[in-house]
């Protein structure tokens, strides 16, 4: 290990990835263990918000960029029950199935979510998932068209995402334009280990023809 980089650092250095999906791959079997060491916090403050815009829980989520499942267990931990996981990494998806949170899990390029399957999802959550090397701002309005008018999309911003101005222009884009309103968006921590934040948006979809 001693010649191998920590594949944290490798997500928070500009250029240091250059295949995401084998990153994730490879990096599987210690995800869990490495985010815990460092506080993860995205999931569990995605699924919070979420229950406070759907207080109901009744709601099928579409859970993109499930990972290994965190953001599973923290959406059944706040009281949802039909979550169904997307993932580009099939190392993570492997470990993923190992958990009871899921109805079903999907491989889909999180680039590209326009071919994830029409199962009656009312809400999207994005924990932790955009990122400049695998989830360009776009994926917000592809994500925003596979739900109803009313449904939420969830999503986080970590330090380093936010020096992209892209995805805060995009937000801005969609506000200004009327495809959503903000419900919320609350700055806190990401990986507090590491001194990493994150700022958590929920955005509510008033218009089907997103662009």
């Amino acid at each position: 290990m001693t010649n191998k980089q920590n594949p944290l650092d490798a997500v928070y250095t500009e250029g240091a990835v250059t295949d995401a999906a084998e990153l994730y791959d490879n990096w599987a079997e210690e995800y869990e263990a490495d985010l815990r060491a460092v506080g993860y916090a995205a999931a569990g403050r995605c699924a919070s918000a979420l229950a406070s815009a759907d207080p109901m829980l009744s709601s099928p989520i579409l859970d993109l960029g499930c990972g290994t499942g965190l953001s599973g267990e923290a959406l059944q931990g706040v009281g949802f029950k039909e979550i169904d996981g997307y993932d580009f990494s099939e190392g993570m998806l492997a470990l993923a199935r190992k958990k009871d949170c899921y109805r079903e899990l999907f491989r889909v390029d999180l680039a590209q979510p326009d071919s994830i399957q029409d199962r009656g999802y009312r809400h999207a959550v994005l924990a932790g998932v955009l990122h400049h090397t695998h989830a360009p701002p776009e994926t917000l309005a592809q994500t925003l068209a596979r739900l109803p008018q009313e449904g939420c999309i969830v999503f986080s911003l970590n330090d380093e995402t936010l020096r992209f101005p892209e995805y805060t222009d995009y937000i801005s884009h969609l506000v200004e334009s009327g495809q959503v309103s903000v419900v919320s968006e609350e700055y806190g921590p990401h990986l507090p280990g590491r001194d990493v934040g994150a700022r958590v948006y929920v955005l509510r979809k008033f218009r089907k023809d997103l662009l």
